[in-house]
């Protein structure tokens, strides 16, 4: 059985010392005395966020400091990475420094962050990446997020049905507004649309009219929803007869462009979906202005790494004993936490 052991040592930069270093203690409370690491008897977890504006991270990390107060062993530190992965690393090094007994990052660059996950596994501190994996080959984490492809196959899945029962699916026109680049949710939110559409008959290739980074955010997506109008609306008849986005920010931004040059009033002249489970998009499909969001679980992935770090610290385990070997990322272990399409028939279940 893998146990977490603490370091200690001097860190010291090139002008300055930044002082003792304790890492990751021997954090292992198995046997129900109380945990190791401070007088207060609680674990310290640091947490690096993508980014504090995002509606989604903002919702998860509340979801992940809910579960961890309501558990009681535990003081949790947050930082913003504001979408700066140099940023992201330099608070991972701060944390490290400050003797955290865990890291919990949500990544904005894949690649990028690979440094900081590997300063973890130096200094023997547990290491959460949530939301976004990088290279195993080159250092160890647990991943917890939800199965991204899925996510875009159930957009395509039920966007398709409704193009395929308002002007057949092989007629229809869409847009799309991708999530950031590089980033591997992304892409496999809009691999999972396009192949859910290409299954009932869409070609891709002919049939998407355009697909363009709006970043994940909200008024990127109106800039770019706004080009498309000028574009693709003629005599107040839009060529298209959805706009798919990766997540509800956008879908959000779409269809405040959409409602603003009149076009949108309903869901029936041109279906917006989304990603996230917000509640603006929840209330968007309630007032008919969305036609789906697929619900990415917050308080679901708040518990599973409330259970990971108890696996890690209280019981002492390694990466390989925590949740289940990946089907999508070779050589690291994850735990999974289910999408869910909401719809108006079923969206006043989860308002």
């Amino acid at each position: 059985m893998k146990t977490w052991k603490r370091l200690a040592g001097v860190l010291m930069t090139g002008v300055m010392a930044v002082g003792m270093l304790a890492g990751c203690g021997s954090n292992t409370a198995s046997n129900g005395s109380a945990p190791s690491n401070g007088g207060d008897g609680q674990y310290k977890i640091g947490y690096v966020n993508l980014a504090d504006t995002d509606v989604f991270c903002s919702s998860r990390k509340e979801a992940v400091q809910a579960a961890l107060e309501a558990d009681g062993n535990y003081s949790i530190s947050f930082t913003d990475g504001n979408n700066d992965v140099q940023k992201q690393i330099d608070q991972v090094n701060t944390f490290i420094a400050q003797g955290v007994d865990a890291v919990v990052i949500v990544p904005c660059d894949a690649d990028g962050i690979v440094p900081a996950v590997k300063a973890c596994n130096s200094a023997d501190v547990p290491c959460i990446l949530i939301g976004n994996a990088c290279d195993p080959s080159e250092c160890d984490y647990l991943f917890i997020g939800s199965p991204h492809y899925n996510s875009g196959y159930l957009q395509g899945e039920y966007v398709g049905q409704l193009l395929d029962e308002s002007v057949g699916i092989d007629k229809a026109k869409i847009l799309y507004l991708e999530g950031t680049n590089g980033l591997d949710h992304a892409a496999l939110r809009k691999q999972g649309t396009m192949e859910a559409l290409e299954k009932m008959g869409f070609n891709w290739d002919s049939q998407c009219l355009d697909s363009q980074d709006a970043d994940y955010v909200k008024t990127d997506a109106m800039e770019k929803t706004d080009a498309w109008i000028q574009k693709y609306v003629k005599n107040g008849t839009p060529e298209f007869q959805a706009i798919i986005a990766a997540n509800d920010q956008m879908a959000l931004g779409a269809m405040e462009s959409l409602k603003g040059a009149g076009i949108l009033k309903g869901n029936t002249e041109v279906f917006v979906s989304g990603i996230d489970g917000t509640a603006d998009a929840l209330q968007a499909i309630v007032d008919g202005n969305m036609v789906q969001t697929v619900l990415q679980d917050a308080p679901g992935q708040g518990a599973a790494c409330l259970d990971a770090l108890n696996e890690f610290l209280a019981d002492g385990k390694g990466y390989d004993e925590v949740g289940t070997a990946s089907e999508s990322y070779e050589g690291i272990n994850e735990i999974m936490v289910d999408y869910q399409s909401v719809i108006a028939d079923n969206v006043a279940d989860y308002m």
